[in-house]
């Protein structure tokens, strides 16, 4: 379907280019069709980003509640595993990166908008983990815990996009240290 090939070539150019370095043009020529054919679909390049971003937001957020319904039942094992995760996605998936480059870096004139959107994810994350969080014996309210743990995921982003792994992996490694020794009192296992 030609809307869904629109999508994905975005996608890719939204992710490696920004919102700047990609255009309507690139993306019609990467789909076979013509630039033009584009507005049937989106009334504007702002459009179609923000399209974008709304379904990928969508599909992160898909992606935490299915980790922490589906993986390990162990809480320190689970949440190590979810910020590991989420570096392989972001090398690997065009959505993942697309989305925290969006989330960090929105196009100016988009950024109130992207911003709106992010406080709404955030929200959600604050909820989901709170929630799960309140599912397990903590030596801090479940509310903290989920924030610390959400600050901890946000730091690591950070190095994501400008570090690269050997600081992503510095980080990790002191952030999680502390962030498991302050919710369980216990030591963290190697």
């Amino acid at each position: 379907m030609t809307l869904q090939k629109i999508k994905a070539a975005a996608l890719k150019n939204f992710a490696e280019n920004g919102y700047d370095g990609s255009s309507l043009a690139q993306i019609a020529e990467e789909v076979g069709i013509k630039k033009q054919s584009i507005y049937t679909y989106f009334k504007s390049k702002d459009m179609l980003f923000q399209t974008l971003y709304q379904d990928v937001l969508e599909q992160e957020l898909a992606f935490m509640r299915d980790f922490l319904a589906t993986h390990d039942d162990v809480l320190q094992r689970k949440l190590f595993a979810l910020l590991r995760a989420w570096e392989q996605r972001f090398q690997e998936q065009v959505a993942t990166k697309f989305f925290i480059r969006t989330s960090f870096f929105a196009p100016q004139h988009l950024e109130a908008v992207i911003t709106k959107h992010v406080y709404v994810y955030l929200d959600a994350l604050e909820q989901l983990f709170s929630a799960y969080f309140a599912k397990h014996p903590l030596a801090v309210r479940a509310e903290d815990a989920a924030i610390a743990y959400l600050a901890l995921l946000d730091s690591l982003f950070v190095e994501m996009l400008y570090g690269g792994h050997a600081r992503f992996e510095r980080r990790l490694q002191a952030g999680w240290l502390v962030f498991w020794n302050g919710v369980s009192q216990q030591e963290v296992s190697s």
